[in-house]
């Protein structure tokens, strides 16, 4: 690492995180004004170093020296020479490729903060780094897309394993491939007009890993930022937004915190999964039904990567607000114990692969070391705490918290709502007979009396 960059480190510690990552990147004269992939900050790595490492394939020129990734390099040069072998002339195709990439080495090394900060040895080895992961990248997304038949030299890249550990790998923030390059070399090796854009191919082949309900993405210029898409972990970023009917509030003037879905329910909140074409973030409080919709959220072992690396993004990139920061932070006050966890799982917001435990242990860590430019969720909670402190939700929830949460408890208050029944039923007859000869009395015993 570079030494500005151990210089940002420890400045963010003695200011204990105070200000926000970017602001520290922004400060360090060695990074490039258009720096979109970055080292993570030692703050953030500390949390789960292994979120931020690969753990088979080096994307890029800050991993591909380590002993542990070289395995991987037969698996890029067999998807290369797949890859030209469909064109007639193979050579003529690798030339065109190599051209592509040196017409782009200078504006690609910016993206990783400039030459002083890209360990390589020359320009060239830098190139061959980018040629041969961006056509790597290319090739794995259009065979997990389904779009190129897989050959029998496949199937071992292709296991149940080895596609965790390439999801794992695809979307770490330090092992990107900028998506102008890819986006280069795939419109040279697309066949026709007719074929898929990359955008439209990366989403089919990762859209699964967020959720089994498939959002629409739109892209828009505004929403995109000033030179489009970044890479792959900027793409899975925008998928997971929502729309912008989410505010975003003042975090010194609104409190974002939120009970757990355990009180939650106790108040009388109600759960439903989200039907409607929403994104992952989109959450919303229907204040008139006391309903929260939360679009369902698959978890599995490379959600909590997945999470790390898009928040780390967020922390660094200066162009960006914190949505997925307040998201994480969202969850953490819906999940206080592995008990939240089956609830929402029950009520299909989350479709979990996990134990319970699990979950909801990295979920209460997960934001941790990080900062909020402003507050996502801040009307949502504030809408959430109100209807809770209503007089029936109030007394609903302390009454079921207080005495339906401990078996002896629900042991004493079904033996007392028994006593109470026996006693009503008993007084009835008595009363009743009471009245009758009362009656008879009054009216035919003595009627002159």
């Amino acid at each position: 690492m570079v030494e500005g960059s151990n210089r940002a480190d420890h400045l963010a510690l003695d200011v204990h995180w105070t200000s926000k990552y970017k602001t520290l990147l922004l400060e360090d004269s060695t990074t490039s004004p258009n720096t979109c992939i970055f080292r993570i900050p030692a703050p953030l790595k500390r949390q789960n170093r292994q979120a931020y490492e690969p753990y088979f394939f080096s994307l890029g020129p800050w991993h591909f020296r380590q002993p542990h990734l070289m395995d991987a390099q037969k698996y890029k040069m067999n998807f290369l020479e797949q890859l030209v072998g469909r064109f007639p002339i193979s050579k003529d195709k690798i030339k065109e490729l190599e051209e592509i990439i040196s017409e782009v080495l200078i504006e690609a090394s910016e993206c990783y903060g400039g030459w002083g900060a890209i360990n390589v040895e020359s320009r060239e080895e830098f190139g061959k780094i980018l040629l041969l992961d961006g056509c790597f990248v290319i090739e794995m997304l259009r065979k997990s897309a389904g779009l190129i038949r897989l050959s029998e030299h496949d199937q071992p890249i292709f296991s149940n394993a080895m596609n965790s550990i390439w999801y794992h790998d695809l979307f770490l923030i330090e092992n990107q491939i900028p998506w102008f390059v890819l986006e280069r070399l795939y419109e040279s090796i697309r066949v026709s007009e007719q074929d898929k854009p990359l955008v439209d191919i990366a989403i089919d082949a990762f859209f699964w890993i967020f959720s089994y309900d498939k959002f629409k993405l739109q892209i828009q210029a505004d929403r995109i930022g000033r030179e489009g898409i970044n890479h792959i972990l900027d793409l899975a970023w925008h998928y997971l937004g929502w729309s912008s009917e989410t505010e975003c509030k003042d975090f010194r003037k609104n409190r974002h915190n939120i009970p757990s879905a355990s009180r939650l329910r106790e108040a009388g909140v109600k759960f439903r999964r989200s039907v409607e074409s929403r994104r992952i973030l989109d959450v919303r409080f229907n204040k008139t039904e006391g309903v929260l919709e939360i679009p369902s959220l698959l978890i599995h072992p490379t959600t909590e990567t997945l999470f790390r690396n898009l928040i780390s993004y967020e922390q660094c990139y200066r162009f960006y607000p914190s949505k997925v920061t307040c998201y994480a932070k969202l969850l953490n006050g819906l999940v206080d114990t592995p008990e939240d966890v089956d609830l929402l799982s029950r009520k299909d917001s989350f479709n979990n692969w996990l134990s319970p435990e699990d979950v909801s242990d990295f979920l209460n860590r997960l934001h941790n070391g990080t900062n909020m430019d402003c507050l996502y969720y801040a009307r949502l909670c504030s809408d959430v705490r109100d209807y809770c402190k209503r007089w029936w939700p109030k007394w609903r929830a302390f009454y079921i918290h207080n005495y339906f949460t401990k078996p002896w408890a629900i042991i004493s208050q079904i033996f007392a709502i028994t006593i109470l029944v026996l006693t009503i039923l008993q007084v009835i007859p008595s009363w009743s007979s009471q009245s009758y000869m009362s009656f008879l009395s009054n009216n035919y015993l003595f009627p002159d009396a």
